[in-house]
């Protein structure tokens, strides 16, 4: 009987009381939910600030997938069968406020399999910034404060910039919808990878202490914007320049024109990625539902290439999106390259 006591209060020690220590600990700890993690309401949705920081952190990425059959509308290339590509993106942003201004860092790494082939993680954007000044590796000013092209994936057929570089750039909001910007750029390698067989790889990266320099101005309203960006090579010693006009109408309807102009088409230009000496690109959103858009592309470059493309995005929950489209392109001034090319692509993307 004694030995049945002892082991029962043994048991009451061993397996009772962590319980209630726990359960106590638990309640006298419990602290309000915003001492962990709280809203940074000021940076906007989605920052969180931790606990022992002024820091503000938003996590989120992307995966993607894409399969795509008939002919590459970039080369011209006839595909022997489907071609597949998934995309993975995990991106970080901090910000916190300054007596300078807001202090930012934003990071993205992307990795990429097409056809069987993993490129690789990389960085595909690496950028700190203050009070309007930024310095890191991004894509070039010369395509971002335009805003890109348009709202295709493939929007780029008809290139209208360089790639990721180096750079320090400072924008400056006057008001009133109106700023400005001013950068000096490194440059990028191109590969060349154009599907015709030939060695098309450039490097435009500067050779010398004198940067590549491009600016920007830009007007923007509940209408939409009207913006321009200028960039000077400083190894070809030649200028490119686009301008661009969006319209917005409420959040059914979108539509914008850009036009693009380089010195000299004979010279590879590190902004002027388009072949000939003007190009233009334009294009159509519509959203007659909220989980419904329709988007529409032209391209154009005056060496003779002209690229359409179509495609709807469809929300089948929030921040997953198929998207079905065609893509044509016509190569008729290139004898390299087939007459046309025409594919259909479905692509089906979740965002986080």
């Amino acid at each position: 009987m004694k030995q049945g006591i002892v082991l029962r209060g043994v048991s009451t020690l061993l397996f009772n009381v962590p319980y209630v220590y726990a359960a106590n600990t638990a309640a006298l700890a419990d602290p309000e939910p915003d001492q962990y993690v709280r809203v940074c309401d000021a940076m906007g949705a989605g920052f969180l600030k931790l606990p022992g920081s002024e820091t503000c952190l938003k996590i989120g990425g992307y995966v993607s997938y894409e399969v795509t059959a008939g002919a590459d509308v970039n080369s011209g290339e006839r595909k022997r069968t489907w071609s597949q590509q998934t995309k993975a993106a995990l991106r970080a942003d901090t910000q916190s406020q300054t007596e300078l201004g807001i202090l930012r860092t934003y990071i993205e790494i992307e990795d990429t399999v097409t056809d069987g082939i993993d490129e690789g993680a990389a960085l595909s954007e690496g950028m700190i910034g203050l009070n309007g000044l930024q310095v890191g590796a991004s894509g070039s000013q010369f395509d971002s404060w335009l805003g890109s092209a348009g709202n295709v994936p493939s929007d780029d057929v008809v290139a209208s910039a360089g790639g990721m570089t180096n750079q320090i750039n400072y924008t400056a909001s006057f008001g009133s919808g109106l700023s400005a910007m001013f950068g000096a750029e490194q440059g990028a390698k191109d590969k060349g990878d154009d599907g015709d067989g030939e060695d098309n790889a450039h490097d435009y990266t500067i050779d010398s202490y004198v940067p590549h320099l491009v600016g920007g101005l830009k007007f923007e309203r509940n209408w939409g914007a009207i913006a321009t960006v200028v960039g000077y090579d400083s190894v070809i010693e030649g200028v490119a320049a686009k301008m661009r006009l969006d319209v917005q109408l409420g959040d059914t309807f979108s539509a914008f024109i850009m036009g693009g102009y380089q010195s000299d088409p004979e010279k590879p230009n590190y902004f002027g990625a388009w072949k000939g000496t003007y190009a233009a690109w334009g294009g159509i959103s519509v959203s007659p539902s909220p989980k419904v858009t329709f988007n529409s592309q032209a391209a154009y470059e005056d060496s003779g290439t002209y690229a359409l493309a179509l495609n709807l995005d469809y929300e089948i929950a929030p921040g997953f999106i198929i998207s079905p489209g065609l893509n044509y392109t016509s190569f008729d001034s290139d004898p390299t390259k087939p007459d046309d090319a025409l594919s259909g692509i479905v692509s089906i993307q979740r965002d986080f």
